[in-house]
């Protein structure tokens, strides 16, 4: 058998070129644009060019750290990094709700986070990203966390959306994340931090999701800067949630907040919380409220407070498990 010629790639028309690079998937983009430095060039420069090659990238430092993109359609495209030898080249296909569906190949390394940073600074300079996702897990990599910080910020300074997940109370590895690396819209904290614990960043946010927010005491409320607040678990009592929808009636707190959900830890006593100017609703009655971004939404209350510019908070409540949560939304009822 006559040994085979390597094929001249580059004496193509580039439009050529373009259109197979267009035909391929994210794990085949990537082994292409390794194999020479021209390639990554050129693969770079169409993706980059190319309307349709804007993905969401999402970074995970679990047991298996992972590397995710999706484009416009529901398609995920996983990279999973493993320390076992037997998920080499394993390749898993899923569809799951809302038509979402996911493909996942496994990398075996002997060191996950050295293969998975390697891996991270191809796809960043290759492909085009409108929204960075980091999923930090704080036990996985307990040693290396500061490192994947400073990583992280090597790559880019700020990010869209990050999620904390964890059971130890490491205040020291949340925060220096959040020194480090500025986040514009999402914060989610699904890990327990010490009761003195204080959000460092006062830079406002879309949403900002505490569970649980044992930290969360007076002071820390007024500093969180969110469209759309929810809180679990906070040590609040019902005199201070009287004090807060005070002030956010007089335009001194939150005056861009949407919407709130905050535990209540005294039920039997909600009288202390509304000791203030409010209407009491027919929860059958529905109304349209107009949001700060101009949508409207149909509104069922059985509180309604007003603020001092017209807005309306229209306040109803329900549980989870045995917490009573109060839920407001922000609104100007038409």
């Amino acid at each position: 058998m006559e040994n085979l010629k390597p094929f001249p790639l580059f004496r193509l028309p580039r439009i050529v070129i373009e259109e197979v690079i267009k035909t391929m998937t994210p794990f085949e983009i990537i082994n292409f644009s390794m194999t020479s430095l021209k390639i990554k060039y050129l693969t770079k420069c169409f993706l980059r060019t190319n309307r349709n090659s804007q993905y969401v990238l999402q970074v995970n430092t679990n047991e298996e750290p992972k590397v995710s993109f999706r484009g416009s359609e529901q398609m995920y495209f996983e990279l999973k990094i493993t320390s076992d030898k037997r998920k080499d080249g394993m390749r898993k296909y899923k569809e799951c709700m809302f038509n979402e569906k996911i493909d996942t190949f496994w990398i075996y390394s002997e060191d996950v986070i050295d293969k998975w940073t390697n891996l991270v600074k191809t796809v960043i300079e290759v492909f085009k990203f409108i929204e960075h996702i980091v999923i930090f897990d704080v036990d996985k990599f307990p040693t290396k966390n500061k490192a994947i910080v400073d990583f992280i910020k090597s790559q880019t300074p700020s990010i869209e959306c990050c999620d904390f997940y964890g059971v130890a109370e490491t205040d020291e590895d949340v925060e220096y994340f959040l020194n480090n690396l500025i986040v514009t819209k999402f914060v989610g904290f699904n890990l327990k931090l010490s009761d003195g614990f204080k959000f460092p960043q006062y830079n406002y946010l879309d949403v900002c999701c505490l569970d649980p927010g044992n930290w969360v005491i007076f002071d820390q409320l007024l500093h969180l800067q969110a469209s759309r607040l929810l809180i679990h678990g906070s040590p609040l009592t019902n005199e201070e949630l009287n004090s807060f929808l005070i002030l956010w009636m007089t335009s001194k707190c939150h005056q861009n907040l949407s919407y709130l959900l905050i535990n209540i830890n005294d039920p039997q006593s909600l009288d202390t919380i509304f000791n203030l100017p409010h209407e009491r609703i027919n929860p059958d009655v529905e109304r349209v409220g107009r949001l700060p971004n101009n949508d409207t939404i149909p509104l069922r209350g059985e509180i309604d407070i007003k603020r001092n510019d017209g807005m309306t908070g229209t306040i109803n409540f329900g549980w989870r498990l045995d917490k009573m949560l109060l839920k407001m939304v922000v609104s100007r009822i038409e």
